[in-house]
């Protein structure tokens, strides 16, 4: 059976392809093997695990992206970069303990970059 994943980002288009690419990279999944959900603000914006990320855990996502970026974040207006990576950071922890039993990574872009790191698992 195929891994599977889950990856939650901005709907921001701007970032949408570089950072779909990295997941990939990082977890050598192929687009057809992951759930993505996106919402202005990425990752931070969601209070609580989504019904989405839950689904995706339940059938087998063992790698789990989390997404935020810095150029203005619409979800977030007026929030500097740096307080756009500890949001992020901070949602990472927590998605972490709420899935214990997958890889997570913490994604951040800005000016066309994508950072991603193994956070846990």
């Amino acid at each position: 059976m195929a891994e599977k994943g889950f990856l939650q980002l901005c709907s921001d288009r701007r970032f949408h392809r570089a950072v779909m690419t990295a997941f990939e990279e990082a977890t050598g999944l192929a687009p057809e093997e992951y759930y993505i959900e996106a919402r202005p603000g990425g990752a931070p914006v969601f209070a609580d695990k989504t019904k989405s990320a839950r689904l995706a855990y339940g059938d087998g996502a063992g790698h789990m992206g989390w997404m935020a970026h810095g150029d203005v974040c619409r979800g977030f207006y007026g929030e500097t970069d740096e307080g756009m990576r500890r949001r992020l950071a901070r949602t990472v922890e927590k998605r972490a303990r709420d899935f214990p039993n997958a890889a997570h990574y913490a994604i951040f872009a800005r000016d066309g970059e994508v950072s991603i790191v193994r956070y846990r698992g």
